[in-house]
């Protein structure tokens, strides 16, 4: 019998993988909700409102690996795992609406309520591993090795009272809105946080100036200001110490009892919400009767507070890193969109829709300090020894990449572990890192068109984004070509980009790891899809019955990509590629009938 085959990453058999392990599970959901509206009788333009609703999905699952798996190997294991989520919302609302028969044609309405949420769930999993049948040592062969188990819970409320008035001044040519909510999140140990906003719109082209404009059809043009709260993502229990208990191999210490010990998790009392506030000036218009049309936004955000995990010095709150208020940034932009009806016949249509946004954003303040040395490292990377290689830093983009500078020789080939030492001290330390570029693109298109013949059509959508950049940790993990590294027992098997070969890396140190030359122009255009369909009616129409109708079509998605980025698909969340694995291309055929 073998004892371990290392490297998981490494190829493995997708027929082994099947046959070799059994799933089974079951879930079971419940989904409720009711409605319930009101005309008061006698004051009709009161509205009384009520929803709730409730979502509770229950599930379990068993897995039975065999020893012989690749996903197992020599060591087999079974466990199971149970999940329960109860989730609860309830909405009440009253409005009052009212029409002015007055020569201003005045509208107004005014809504008040009251919102109620509850998210619960839990989970409990066991799973232990055993021995092969095959075991040399019959005393232990198809026994239980070890086992672990997991038990977790948590919720969390949301409760909101919230304001809305309307209102619209001839005809709605001039309209008004202004809207306040008060959120309340078990989250913070501050729970309540008040998000005011106002809206202000002029139809311009009611006016009488613009009326004797044939060619202008739509003119409209659009004010708001408004303050949002965000509170996801951050977990339940960040604001005061909760303690868990540890779990698995090597976490139990020499204390009395079974061995484990209760610790605090990491937790900022001072944490709070998020806040951006938003400032917009956005034009709607129209031409030719509405056969050219389009909009345009300028807008800034300003956020503070933000939420992200911060690092903390050691040995101050039992973790290294903690969930926090980190600081404060800005976006700002413009976005566009057109859409043309450039044929509309009897027999054949064509629609073209193109959008445009830029944006930039900027950390302005780091709750930590705004000198130029002080930085919140995050984008953890498996390259050499990991480490972190974004960084949240007062005058750059949001996670931008904190890299040394590489440098090259005379034929542009990256020199192994040789960088830039660009304070100049004589010595190559982080000290010399520098901000390099950033995931987030800068500029975003899209252009999509739709054609219909008699009972065909034909669509396409095409995406862009300029400016993005990737750090491309599959690559730089797979640097080392050293003999250590490919005759290693451990390494044999990996899978190596072609394009790191010619490189001949002899090392994966962190000047080798963690420079510029891994972050590369990810800026791509996209095929998303296309679909060609044919629609039909009338089919075995007798008297009064029309038929079927419906419609067969096609569908490619993820059609094509053209790109300058060398890894298998530019288009990565934050920035930081391990992918091992294409993005697929799919085909679906579909048929739609009615009766």
């Amino acid at each position: 019998t073998w004892h371990t085959t290392y490297y998981s990453l490494a190829t493995k058999n997708p027929v082994s993988i099947l046959n070799l392990k059994n799933d089974c599970a079951i879930s079971r959901d419940f989904l409720g909700s009711a409605d319930i509206d009101y005309k008061v009788h006698g004051f009709e333009d009161l509205r009384l409102h009520v929803t709730a609703g409730i979502d509770i999905a229950k599930g379990r699952q068993l897995t039975d690996v065999d020893p012989a798996s690749p996903q197992a190997i020599y060591y087999g294991s079974y466990g199971w795992e149970s999940q329960l989520k109860r989730n609860m919302q309830l909405s009440a609302y009253a409005q009052y609406y009212h029409d002015f028969n007055d020569k201003a044609k005045n509208h107004f309405d005014i809504m008040a309520g009251y919102e109620w949420a509850h998210f619960w769930h839990n989970t409990h999993n066991s799973y232990w591993s055993y021995f092969p049948k095959t075991n040399a040592d019959a005393s232990i062969a198809g026994k239980e090795r070890n086992r672990t188990k997991y038990d977790f819970a948590t919720e969390n409320y949301l409760v909101s009272f919230f304001g809305r008035a309307n209102w619209s001044l001839m005809d709605g040519r001039y309209m008004v809105t202004a809207t306040v909510r008060d959120d309340g999140s078990s989250r913070f140990r501050d729970h309540w946080a008040v998000f005011p906003s106002f809206a202000f719109a002029w139809r311009m082209n009611e006016e009488n100036m613009f009326k004797k404009i044939n060619w202008l059809s739509d003119l409209k043009l659009r004010l708001s200001w408004g303050m949002t709260g965000q509170q996801e993502g951050i977990g339940d229990y960040n604001y005061f110490a909760v303690y868990e208990m540890n779990t698995g191999v090597g976490s139990y210490y020499p204390v009395y009892g079974d061995g484990t010990l209760a610790r605090p998790k990491a937790y900022d009392p001072s944490l709070k919400w998020e806040t951006t506030t938003s400032y917009n000036v956005g034009l709607d218009w129209g031409i030719l009767k509405q056969r050219l049309s389009g909009t345009i936004d300028w807008y800034y955000r300003k956020t503070n507070d933000l939420l992200n995990s911060a690092t903390v010095s050691a040995g101050s709150n039992f973790r290294n890193q903690v969930m926090s208020n980190i600081g404060s940034m800005y976006n700002t932009g413009v976005e566009a969109s057109i859409h043309w009806l450039a044929i509309n016949t009897k027999d054949f249509n064509w629609t073209m829709d193109y959008n445009f946004t830029y944006n930039y954003n900027k950390i302005t303040n780091l709750n930590g300090g705004n000198d130029a040395d002080y930085f919140v490292p995050t984008g953890g990377i498996s390259a050499g020894t990991g480490g972190n290689i974004q960084a949240q830093h007062v005058g750059n983009t949001v996670n931008s990449f904190h890299v040394f500078q590489q440098v090259y020789d005379k034929n542009g080939k990256p020199i192994e572990g040789v960088v830039v030492d660009r304070n100049g001290d004589g010595k190559i330390t982080d000290a010399d890192k520098y901000y390099y570029k950033a995931p987030a693109a800068p500029v975003t298109m899209g252009f999509a068109s739709r054609f219909e013949y008699h009972s065909w059509d034909l669509g396409f959508a095409l995406r862009a984004s300029i400016g993005n950049y990737v750090y491309n940790d599959a690559f730089a993990s797979t640097a080392n070509m050293s003999n250590s590294e490919l005759f290693s027992k451990s390494k044999y098997l990996v899978n190596r980009p072609t394009e790191v070969l010619a490189d001949n890396w002899l090392s994966t140190e962190t000047k080798s790891i963690q420079t510029d030359y891994w972050v590369q122009n990810a800026s791509f255009l996209k095929l998303d899809n296309i679909t060609l369909g044919y629609s039909f009616a009338n089919i075995l129409k007798q008297g009064t019955w029309n038929g079927i109708s419906g419609r067969v079509y096609g569908t490619v998605n993820n059609v094509f990509c053209i790109t300058k980025y060398k890894g298998l698909d530019p288009e990565v969340f934050n920035g930081i590629d391990n992918n091992l694995y294409p993005r697929p291309i799919s085909f679906i055929l579909g048929l739609n009938l009615n009766f």
